[in-house]
């Protein structure tokens, strides 16, 4: 188990010091442990080193043992680092969530902001604790729909609040459906005030990584 007085983003921070990294996403399990650690890199650099660099500052600064085959790293040309950094200036955030609930059920509407315009979804279903949660995924997941192409799907599959090291944290998992398969995409989120609204930080953080991909723009 890696050691929780450091955070994920103190993690993520330290490779993107690393040269030629542009941005760091790592995925931890409940207990804190690293499952993924995705890189975006530019190309001087190959790969492995980047690799080997990142297993290197994670023991040197963390005391944190990682397989190298948890590691995947993307590059891209030295040409698309100004797209990438626009891209990722434009990350949705959110800006509001509202539930209104009449006769047992509930709609739900998330509004996001991206870039500077105003995106939103809404979702429509029983207003039982639990899938009150899964609709504020769902409508997240719609707000989003302008940023992918139509022929990607994006699936809720559960949704929960749990707590780890005295904190309420929600997680999210989702799959992303398309021509070429299936892949599995996890988010969490801490709940600071509402745990509807880190709900939908849970859901972005699930998402956001792969948003440069899947963008109409």
């Amino acid at each position: 188990m890696s050691d929780m007085a450091f955070s994920i983003q103190d993690w993520e921070q330290a490779i993107k010091q690393i040269k030629s990294v542009i941005t760091a996403r790592i995925n931890a399990n409940n207990q804190g442990d690293i499952e993924e650690v995705h890189i975006l890199a530019g190309s001087g650099r190959a790969p492995k080193q980047v690799v080997r660099d990142v297993e290197s500052v994670l023991v040197a600064q963390f005391g944190l043992q990682i397989d190298h085959k948890k590691i995947s790293v993307a590059q891209i040309g030295d040409d698309d680092e100004n797209a990438f950094a626009i891209v990722e200036s434009s990350r949705p955030k959110l800006v509001g969530v509202t539930i209104r609930t009449v006769n047992g059920m509930a709609e739900v509407k998330v509004e996001l902001l991206t870039g500077d315009k105003l995106i939103e979804g809404t979702a429509e279903g029983p207003s039982s604790s639990f899938n009150k949660l899964r609709l504020f995924v769902e409508a997240t997941l719609k707000a989003l729909t302008p940023l992918t192409l139509d022929k990607f799907l994006f699936v809720t599959e559960d949704v929960g609040i749990t707590h780890l090291a005295k904190q309420q944290i929600a997680l999210v998992s989702i799959t992303l459906i398309a021509s070429t398969g299936e892949q599995s995409l996890t988010g969490c989120a801490l709940v600071r005030n509402d745990d509807r609204e880190a709900v939908v930080k849970a859901t972005l953080d699930a998402v956001n990584r792969k948003l440069r991909f899947l963008r109409n723009d």
